[in-house]
This record gives structure tokens, sequence and C-alpha cells, in this order.
């Protein structure tokens, strides 16, 4: 990585004024510094041309904690005879993010592929800097029926263009104690009532409670706000629906009148919550299965105490919110071929399967029954059985502006989790914001 850092600036800031559909110009100056140079403009994705007879590549991967990606890396240029310039991404996400909208609104060539999370294929692609994918799967004849269709559809792409492949699957389903379940002789609940007599029956006043929730307003409380509203028929974007009415005063309930969940809610985000349940703090947490591999890989705490289970059914459904992280190809780069030599390497089934070697399951259905995925990443099963179940996983509803969504929907929620306002109140400010948002994002397509 460069040894000159840019300045800090909250993601916030910088998605939100891609969402608006902001000049590049504006953008350097909300990501600045720069690279000097004038910003090209949105292209639509149209790519550079090929540098012909290319032989090294440049990726950035995000947030690799034991180098497992050099076995990826090892593996192309064993196959192909050529080099992977590799960097490690910061492992904080803002400064992640910063850095790569900063590269890209300067006319960056120097990345070829990088790690692209759930809001950048939308955000990065609406804005012209990726490559559509279309041609690279037809060329090397990937499969995409062997991936979730909400991953590819709502999180990969933007007005019928694909701009990203999945690599790594995040889904969210029910972590739970096992030791505390059977002192309390309860079994994982399987609708909001039984959740919340199950959850009862776990708690022992400010010694354990039966859940963990995460609502401070920094990006979390909005996941948490997705998958409870999603499961009473609403959604973060449609917070006026009475679905997502009952699941906002049921989810305050929990902490607020039940006493289930700590008073510390609104103040409880990843960390809080992580180390509370390493803690035996918490005996349930509805969170990314990305959480269970680092229980398991985690020799102080891991004593085969944790499983999981697929969540319970809400007053509308039983789904569950799902994404990825995957790859995706700058479009300003001047090695366009190998770039897509990369990322249909990558999605090919025994290349994917080696994220196994930090915990974390592939992307592709097909490998979550595999049994040294499921050995080595414990969430696979789990996985398994909301692919068996169908239509039992959800993305989040991402859109261009989705930053400037979630902003509107975490403000004015966290003011009614902390009584400055009542919910029909933070509903109502919330959709006001909202409401222009998607109307101006669905211009766009």
């Amino acid at each position: 990585m460069s040894s000159q850092q840019p300045s800090r600036l909250s993601r916030r800031a910088f998605l939100s004024a891609l969402g608006t559909g902001a000049t590049v110009i504006a953008l350097q100056a909300c990501a600045a510094p720069v690279a000097p140079g004038a910003a090209p403009a949105a292209s639509g994705g149209a790519a550079q041309p090929a540098a012909a007879g290319a032989t090294e590549i440049n990726v950035i991967y995000w947030a690799d904690t034991n180098e497992s990606f050099k076995a990826v890396i090892d593996a192309f240029t064993k196959e192909t005879g050529k080099t992977v310039k590799y960097e490690v991404a910061p492992a904080d996400y803002l400064e992640w993010q910063q850095l790569m909208t900063t590269r890209f609104a300067s006319g960056d060539k120097g990345t070829d592929a990088f790690h692209c999370d759930d809001f950048q294929a939308a955000i990065y692609g609406s804005a012209g800097w990726l490559t559509p994918l279309e041609p690279t799967v037809e060329k090397y004849n990937i499969d995409l029926k062997d991936w979730p269709e909400t991953v590819l559809k709502d999180i990969s792409s933007w007005d019928g263009k694909l701009y990203r492949l999945p690599w790594g699957s995040d889904t969210e389903i029910f972590l739970y104690r096992t030791d505390f379940f059977k002192e309390a002789g309860v079994k994982p609940p399987t609708t909001w009532n039984e959740l919340l007599e199950v959850a009862t029956a776990l708690t022992k006043g400010e010694e354990r409670y039966g859940i963990a929730l995460c609502g401070k307003n920094n990006g979390v409380l909005g996941n948490d706000i997705q998958h409870w509203a999603n499961q009473a028929g609403g959604a973060i974007n449609a917070l006026d629906k009475p679905g997502s009415r009952e699941a906002l005063v049921f989810y305050k309930e929990l902490f607020s009148k039940h006493k289930v969940a700590p008073a510390s809610v609104p103040q409880d985000d990843y960390t809080s919550a992580n180390q509370g349940f390493l803690d035996g703090k918490y005996a349930m947490w509805w969170v990314w299965d990305g959480f269970y591999g680092g229980f398991r890989n985690n020799k102080d705490f891991w004593k085969d105490q944790v499983s999981a289970f697929l969540p319970p059914k809400g007053p509308d459904n039983a789904q569950t919110v799902t994404g990825s992280w995957g790859w995706a190809i700058n479009a300003q780069s001047d090695k366009q071929d190998l770039a897509s030599e990369w990322v249909a390497f990558t999605a090919r089934p025994e290349v994917m399967k080696l994220q196994i070697l930090r915990g974390r399951v592939p992307a592709r259905i097909s490998l979550w029954s595999d049994k040294e995925v499921q050995d080595k990443a414990p969430s696979a099963p789990f996985l398994k059985q909301l692919a068996d179940a169908g239509a039992l996983v959800k993305a989040r509803p991402v859109t261009p502006s989705i930053q400037e969504i979630y902003d509107a929907a975490e403000q004015n929620i966290h003011a009614y989790l902390t009584d400055q306002v009542d919910v029909d109140k933070a509903i109502t400010d919330a959709m006001a914001k909202i409401t222009p948002i998607l109307e101006r994002d669905m211009t766009k397509k």
C-alpha cells in the first residue's frame, strides 16, 4: 500500500456523494486528496483496450487475516505463468472505501481487479468505474446458476449489467450458546413469539442476556433494521409499510420492555456484541455467518459450545439477509483480458474453496455440501439448509444511493430507540428523506 495515507473520511460522506449523482469533480473534493490530473467522465462501464501480452496483474484484497489468499495467488501463477501483485486493503472499512473511491475518481489504471462489497457494485458500477462481466461469464463458461440468484441480481448488478462475481458468502444466521440452552432447558425458537420466550428463559439480569442486538447508528443498525423489517414484510427503504413498524416496535421492546437485551443496544455494534458473546454475556445473536468461523478459530474461546440455527419466522416470512464479497474489474485498467482471466480463475470451485482456510464459506451453492468446506467453514451446513428450503435468503435493497437510505433510516430510527421521538414520527421523517432518494435512483436505470 502507498505510504501516503488519505485524510480520514466517513463512509457516509463519500458514498452519499456518489449516490447523489454528483460530478466526479465533486467526488474528488469529497475524497481528497487524490492523484493530480483530470478525473475521467463516467463511461457506462466501457473498458479500456487490453494491454497485449500482460503478464502481471495488480489486485487488492480486503482483510486477509491469515495469508490464506496467497494460496490462490500461487495457484494462479503456477497454472498461467503470470504473476500477481497483491495488495492488502486497510482492515478499517472506512479507510478501505476511501482508498478505492480516491483511486477510481483519479482515473487509476494501476488497479486491475479488486475485492468488491455489496454497496460498491451498484455505486461504482453506476459511476462507470467497473467492467461488465457478461463477456467473462460467456468466454469462460461460468455457470451462474451455482450462485444464489438474489446475490447476482440484487447486489452484484446494476441496470441489467453484472459488475461483480461473488466469491465469498455472507449470510445472517442465528448463533447460539449450546451450553446456555442446555442449562435453561430450551430449544432454538422457530417464531418471534418463541424467540421472546426462549430469550426470557436465557436472561439472567445483567449477568447474561438472551439476545445481542446492534443498534448503533454507524451502519450496523441498518442491517438490524433490514433483517427484522424484512421478516415482517417491510424493508429499510419501505419503513412506512405496516410490517416495518411492527418489526421496529418488537425490536425496541426486546431491550426496553422485556429486558432480554441490554439497555446499551443503541450504543452496541459488532465489536461490542462480538466481545460480549466471547465473554458469555449473550446467548443468541442474529449476525453474519463469518462470526461463526471466527469463534471456531479462536482457540482461547472455542470449546464446541456454539452452534447455529435458521432465523425464526417473523409475521410475514422466515427469510434472512445474505450478501457477499466478490471480484470486480476496474474499467480504467488497460489489462482487461488478464483481469477477466483472474476473475474466471477465482470463480472455479476448487479455487473458491480455498477460502475455507480462513473459515469463510465460498459463494457457490454446490460447495456448501462439500464435507471439507463444512468442516473448515462451520456455517456452510446452515447455508445449505437455507438453499434447500428455497427463497429464504434475500439481499439488502442496494441502489447507487444505498448509503443515503441507510443514513436516513438509521438517524431517525435511532432517535426512536433512544426515546427522542415516537415510532410513527421516526418512520415519517425517515421516509420523507428516503422516498426522493429512491425516485432519483430509479431514474438512473
